[in-house]
């Protein structure tokens, strides 16, 4: 608990936050690590989305090609194959101009109770190259391919576009460019599992005597009434932020 000396005392604010913006800032080693971690998956989930695209193309173009064709012949069921949950590939075997050819596709959930090894199976193929062929009955989906691990990058890489990059970019602008003044926590929330998540909420006063509020994470836990260091762009106070932050920092001269 802080003492009631501790809560009135206002944190000295840096000569380094006094001078006029721009400031010169960098990264902090937690700040590194996030930069790095959210730039490599974003990278995947880019190198991915294009070959899930490219893919896509390519099997609409052969799933044209093979309603064109119209050609169809009765297969065989070879082996049905559990590599991943809830996900369950067929190889088959068909023959076209005396010759064997073999098959694989993923089956419709509500197919896979139905199949076992020498059981017949409807097949599409390209009379001209029978290597390119698929279950005539079975709709299929570049989508219907994704393997978990990625639907996860892709989300992850969603979510690190949407939400974390903006919110560093938008700290990285306010601690460069921010007014420094004090503020008073009005409120302390901490969550995760280990508390590990604390967040403020404060009164602060700007430079021209506005009365504004704000919310933030913190590094620290505050008790009410506590007061810290606050950065807020000049334009728009609404934007602020507390200070210190986990990735940015005034750099050292």
């Amino acid at each position: 608990m802080e003492s009631e000396s501790s809560l009135a005392e206002a944190p000295a604010i840096s000569p380094d936050l006094v001078g006029p913006p721009p400031r010169r800032i960098e990264l902090t080693g937690n700040g590194i690590a996030l930069a790095i971690v959210t730039s490599v998956i974003l990278a995947i989930a880019v190198i991915y989305f294009s070959i899930i695209t490219t893919e896509a193309v390519r099997q609409l173009q052969v799933r044209t090609a093979l309603r064109r064709a119209n050609n169809q012949t009765t297969g065989q069921v070879e082996r049905l194959r559990n590599p991943y949950p809830l996900k369950f590939y067929v190889d088959y075997t068909f023959l076209a101009d005396g010759k064997t050819y073999t098959g694989e596709a993923i089956v419709p959930l509500g197919d896979v109770h139905i199949l076992k090894p020498a059981t017949d199976l409807s097949v599409s193929y390209l009379p001209e190259n029978p290597a390119v062929n698929h279950p005539l009955d079975w709709e299929w989906s570049v989508f219907a391919e994704w393997d978990s691990v990625f639907v996860v990058i892709l989300v992850a890489g969603l979510g690190c576009l949407l939400f974390l990059l903006p919110q560093f970019l938008f700290e990285r602008r306010v601690v460069a460019e921010g007014v420094a003044t004090v503020g008073v926590v009005t409120k302390c929330s901490v969550s995760g599992r280990g508390g590990e998540f604390i967040t403020l909420r404060y009164d602060f006063r700007t430079q021209d005597d506005i009365s504004m509020k704000g919310r933030g994470d913190f590094k620290t836990q505050r008790e009410i009434g506590a007061k810290i260091l606050i950065l807020y762009l000049p334009q728009n106070p609404g934007k602020n932020i507390p200070y210190p932050r986990s990735a940015w920092r005034i750099a050292k001269s």
